[in-house]
């Protein structure tokens, strides 16, 4: 018999357990089951074939007919889902094996359905037409599993490490929960990516950034007193960061000219708490509404659709707008590509244009994705 690693490859190994109890089954009954092969090579059988040949077993072979290896292997993966109770995420694998070949089918589909003329139905060349394939739907249907598990699976395999592919293999996470995992993992890097970006625009004489990783109370204490114009910020809102407002009051009432405006996007959980702390060093000017254009967010410990966000002005000694404008606007998208918290750009754009002047100095102490910065420019 020949192995053929290629097609030893598309049959997932047994565990131990499996390989005992297969060995016990030989030794006791025999071979009942015939190795399939084609051309003299092995397409199923191989884990029998090893132990028949470490014990002397003898065995029957049923030969398979195939245009070509390719068909052959298809032949295998989808055997394998019939013969073993494989999980969605195995059965999703072993289909992926087969893309590259169903999409040279398709491709080769495509070709010949595009070399030929449209004949009229009912005439004889019309049942001739080759129907298009869909990779993807193709190899759903071949796993049993949604289009998006494949698309899901196939993230894993290319992207994720070796311990989260043995966790959702062994059960222990979802293929959900291995996807998330990847997804941060990515966004992860972008932020990083962004951050460094930002840090080389800060070096550059042509841009007037200045760009500082670290606690902004430590990073930002050099900044001479009273010479910052405006800072808008979205702070974190969990309960663990109330202290950040603290921080961010008398950081504010340093740094800010008389008159310069704090600005700070605020979740509503523990917005009394907020304010009280915002209030400690800052006046308290007037309370703007963003509303959030598209999907809604629940929050569960109070179980509301949340659908606006507060944006809290307060001052550095009060003084009136000289301008009118609406305490309300629309952010048109919730952006989260770049951060977990990330705000629109048309929001932040909007508050800059009501706020400030050309050649204001803006201060962002929670920079997140740069947003502010952006903006600004």
């Amino acid at each position: 018999m020949i192995v053929n690693e290629r097609f030893k490859s598309l049959i997932p190994p047994l565990s131990a357990d499996e390989k005992d109890s297969l060995e016990t089954s030989l030794l006791t009954e025999g071979c009942r089951d015939a190795l399939v092969i084609w051309s003299g090579q092995i397409i199923d059988g191989h884990n029998r074939y090893e132990l028949c040949q470490k014990h002397g077993i003898a065995f029957a072979t049923a030969e398979k007919q195939f245009e070509n290896e390719d068909d052959a292997c298809i032949w295998i993966i989808k055997n394998q889902f019939s013969r073993r109770n494989l999980s969605a995420y195995s059965r999703s694998v072993l289909a992926l094996q087969l893309e590259s070949m169903i999409a040279a089918k398709a491709k080769e589909n495509l070709s010949i359905a595009g070399a030929s003329y449209s004949p009229k139905e009912g005439s004889q060349n019309s049942a001739k037409v080759t129907k298009p394939i869909d990779t993807k739907k193709e190899l759903a249907q071949i796993a049993g599993v949604s289009h998006d598990t494949i698309h899901k699976v196939k993230a894993i395999e290319a992207k994720a490490p070796e311990r989260i592919k043995q966790q959702v293999r062994s059960g222990e996470i979802s293929i959900n929960q291995a996807f998330k995992e990847i997804k941060r993992e990515e966004r992860k890097q972008v932020i990083e990516t962004q951050r460094d970006i930002l840090a080389e625009l800060g070096k550059t004489k042509e841009t007037d950034i200045d760009f500082r990783l670290g606690d902004f109370y430590e990073v930002l204490s050099d900044l001479p007193d009273g010479s910052i114009d405006c800072i808008i910020t979205d702070p974190p809102y969990p309960k663990e960061y109330i202290e950040e407002w603290s921080k961010l009051s008398k950081f504010a009432s340093q740094k800010l000219r008389p008159g310069g405006f704090c600005i700070a996007y605020s979740g509503q959980m523990y917005l009394p708490e907020v304010m009280s702390r915002l209030g400690a060093s800052l006046d308290y000017y007037w309370t703007f509404a963003v509303y959030h254009g598209g999907s809604t967010q629940i929050v569960n410990g109070v179980n509301i659709m949340c659908r606006w966000k507060p944006v809290l002005i307060y001052q550095n000694g009060k003084q009136k707008l000289k301008n009118t404008f609406q305490d309300y606007f629309i952010s048109e998208q919730r952006e989260k590509s770049e951060h977990d918290w990330q705000q629109s750009i048309s929001g932040v754009s909007y508050l800059i244009e009501m706020f400030t002047s050309v050649n204001d100095l803006i201060c962002d102490p929670f920079a997140g994705s740069g947003t502010t910065i952006k903006a600004a420019i």
